[in-house]
């Protein structure tokens, strides 16, 4: 009977007897995420995110894959102009925290899940070495600005190459689906250098995507910039 009680109150009797105090685990909402979303009016972004909203490194940040319809989000934490930092949770069983665009998420229905992205997190994945090199211009510019040829029937864009937290290395996962144009913007590559985000011009709207850092390393400049923010 004392122990029943000690663990309704939170308590653990350790060995010798003493009483220790146990934080019960922080929980947040979890949601599943949709297609189609509004871009961020507050970044001066304008279109749809037709396969789902765009994943970032902070609000109006850098984006790092997408949050494809039907995956499920953990939020954390909410900012002034909606964007939602937590876990994004894909069916291949990669995951990663990270920011979500506003209007991503079907908020009719959501599960309450273990909290697990810290503020740590948060300030490390603020600054964009932790996630990329070889950027296309010095912090908070460029945008895309190296130009890029693109060989369609030899490079495939994919939605999503981060799967953890570490941000270290990934794999390309999620296809767009469609063929790619004949240029595109890039943005950054992955520390590992495994992949490369660009932007390109399909679906009626701007797209940002992954492809193979070798489809295009070919064409990139010597000396990317590597400054930190």
């Amino acid at each position: 009977m004392r122990r029943l009680l000690a663990a309704v109150c939170g308590v653990v009797l350790g060995m010798s007897g003493m009483v220790a105090f146990t934080q019960p685990a922080h929980a947040v909402n979890q949601y599943t995420t949709v297609g189609n979303v509004q871009k961020p009016a507050a970044c001066n972004n304008h279109g749809v995110m037709p396969a789902g909203g765009w994943l970032a490194n902070k609000s109006c940040g850098y984006v790092m894959g997408t949050a494809i319809a039907g995956t499920r989000f953990d939020v954390h934490t909410t900012t002034s102009n909606n964007f939602h930092f937590g876990r994004w949770r894909a069916g291949d069983g990669s995951n990663f925290c990270a920011f979500l665009v506003p209007g991503a998420l079907d908020t009719s229905h959501s599960t309450p899940v273990a909290a697990s992205c810290s503020d740590d997190t948060s300030e490390r994945l603020s600054h964009r070495r932790t996630f990329g090199r070889d950027f296309d211009a010095a912090p908070h510019t460029g945008n895309g600005a190296i130009i890029v040829s693109i060989n369609p029937s030899a490079c495939t864009g994919y939605y999503n190459y981060f799967t953890d937290s570490t941000y270290t290395t990934g794999s390309l996962h999620d296809p767009v689906g469609f063929a790619l144009p004949a240029t595109g913007g890039y943005r950054y590559s992955t520390n590992d250098l495994g992949a490369s985000m660009i932007r390109v011009d399909a679906l009626g709207e701007t797209i940002w995507l992954f492809v193979a850092r070798s489809c295009i390393a070919s064409q990139l400049p010597a000396g990317q910039n590597n400054e930190n923010d």
